[in-house]
């Protein structure tokens, strides 16, 4: 038996990201069972260490069979600057504003001052994780949830979602508060409380790691909301929740 456990924006906090993994594996065996990791997103960007991220996330999708790597927005455009699909002005929005230069100073502490010349040295020496990104998938569906990175499009069935709404996507469907085709599962939007939003239709697992300092993560089973395990600059807790 393997339980599924879905992981909340983690923005290059390592320190939290391994400690929460450690809990869920501890979480899991107490049980008798193995996870499964659905990883929601955004793995990278603003945080000091989105290179160590990239290693727990391969290594947790790599070793538990089933877990998966939702690529969120700014997982996609780490994706598309390795690949070689950007303009400079993208590439420099993404670096500037999106804080995309924290994560190139983890990935290349010397780094080379021109694009293409870090573009190169980031294939060149992180090829695995290009191919992790690349084959990260949009969305995760079962018999009654959905899990996203930044939601879905209300009123449009769940394969037909365009991929930017399912990575981009906020106001319109944080807004919709009648029942989606499932329930949804996502981050993107951090929570004001710092703590899990659950509403009728859905749950965000944003709770603003990189400044908070707390990553969460839901344990789920048969398609229930059973707890969230939170890891903390401090601590990691286990707390009963309800769907």
């Amino acid at each position: 038996m393997s339980l599924l456990y879905a992981v909340g924006d983690v923005h290059g906090r390592a320190d939290l990201l391994e400690k929460l993994i450690e809990a869920i594996m501890k979480d899991a065996a107490s049980v008798g069972s193995k996870p499964t990791f659905i990883f929601l997103g955004d793995i990278i960007d603003r945080g000091p260490d989105s290179r160590q991220a990239m290693d727990l996330v391969l290594s947790a999708v790599s070793d538990y069979p089933g877990s998966s790597l939702i690529l969120g927005n700014h997982d996609e455009m780490l994706s598309a600057f390795m690949n070689g699909l950007y303009t400079d002005n993208l590439a420099i929005n993404w670096l500037f504003n999106m804080g995309g230069m924290a994560t190139i100073e983890s990935y290349l502490p010397d780094r080379p001052r021109k694009l293409d010349d870090i573009q190169d040295a980031l294939v060149d020496h992180f090829s695995h994780h290009q191919e992790l990104l690349n084959g990260a998938v949009d969305k995760v569906v079962n018999d009654n949830l959905c899990f996203v990175y930044a939601g879905i499009r209300p009123g449009v069935p769940l394969d037909e979602q365009e991929p930017r709404d399912l990575k981009w996507i906020r106001e319109d469907f944080l807004t919709h508060d009648t029942p989606f085709e499932r329930f949804i599962v996502h981050g993107h939007t951090p929570t004001e409380s710092s703590f899990p939003d659950v509403l009728g239709n859905r749950v965000c697992l944003d709770t603003g790691a990189y400044y908070s300092g707390r990553l969460t993560a839901a344990r789920i089973q048969t398609d229930c909301l059973e707890a969230f395990i939170y890891s903390e600059d401090e601590r990691t807790a286990v707390v009963s929740a309800t769907f």
